[in-house]
């Protein structure tokens, strides 16, 4: 990589990136971790081995906590809980977009109905930015009000083969 005039290399090179990916395989079985296995059974991890995890988790839904062997052969995915995060910038987004594009169409609409596109066309570019940072600022704060889990997915120890779903079996 060039960095102004000298060339710059990575002092970690591969064995960096083998010490990364050691230490990502094994952050799904440590104890105390909150883990959901193949999508829907979320559980904290009380003790892992080779063979799987022993989950505390309420299983069935709402029937309280118990402790639930899960072997790594019959899991399709692994993911570790890693915090939450909110959504103000997607709403945003989201707010501007809606709002700039209703106004705007609806000014260009009123504009040739009324033949005035002439003189109003600064006033519609305008009015067309101020609604959509208004209803920008709106998406950003319902986004802020939504707040969704974040899920790592870390590797199946032993491997994780193709396994294909049958539909009905």
């Amino acid at each position: 990589m060039i960095v102004g005039r000298r060339v710059v290399r990575p002092w970690f090179g591969s064995a960096g990136v083998f010490l990364f990916l050691t230490a990502s395989s094994v952050s799904g079985q440590q104890p105390g971790d909150s883990v959901r296995v193949s999508g829907d059974l979320v559980g904290v991890v009380v003790d892992a081995d080779s063979a799987g995890l022993l989950l505390s988790a309420a299983y069935p839904p709402y029937a309280g906590l118990r402790n639930l062997e899960v072997p790594y052969a019959g899991m399709r995915s692994l993911e570790v809980w890693g915090g939450t995060r909110r959504h103000g910038g997607r709403g945003f987004k989201l707010g501007f977009v809606a709002g700039a594009i209703t106004t705007g169409g609806l000014g260009w609409l009123f504009c040739y109905a009324y033949d005035s596109c002439d003189r109003d066309a600064s006033s519609i570019v305008a009015a067309t930015v101020v609604v959509g940072l208004l209803t920008g600022i709106a998406g950003s704060l319902i986004g802020l009000a939504i707040e969704t889990d974040i899920w790592n997915p870390v590797p199946i120890p032993g491997g994780l083969s193709l396994r294909l779903e049958v539909p009905g079996a």
